[in-house]
């Protein structure tokens, strides 16, 4: 019974491994738009922005900053959701491998007893 998943499984962890090919690029971390006030000569406040930045998580868990100039944001944008598919798929394709493992391994024994 078990044999007849292996091959749907084979071939998903195939496709997982096509899919992470075809990312280009990635960057991990998190795009922000921000706006800050300013106070003018004649006391009016007027909102300046957006501007933006991507935040990571460097060596020893620091956070970092990094200003990201307005042509950069849409790459950057793309950058990082193809990092969090990247990750998807790695988790997918590590579900499936154990998955094959169980399933190879439970044959495996059933056939010595």
């Amino acid at each position: 019974m078990s044999n007849m998943r292996l091959p749907g499984l084979h071939e998903r962890r195939i496709e997982i491994c096509n899919e992470i090919s075809g990312i280009e690029t990635m960057r991990r971390g998190t795009v922000n738009e921000f706006y800050y006030n300013s106070t003018l000569k004649d006391g009016t406040i007027k909102m300046r922005g957006p501007f933006y930045n991507i935040t990571t998580n460097g060596k020893n868990n620091k956070t970092i900053t990094q200003s990201l100039p307005k042509k950069d944001v849409d790459q950057a944008k793309h950058d990082t959701d193809n990092y969090k598919k990247f990750r998807e798929l790695s988790a997918e394709y590590v579900d499936i491998c154990e998955e094959i493992a169980f399933l190879t391994h439970s044959d495996d024994e059933a056939k010595k007893n």
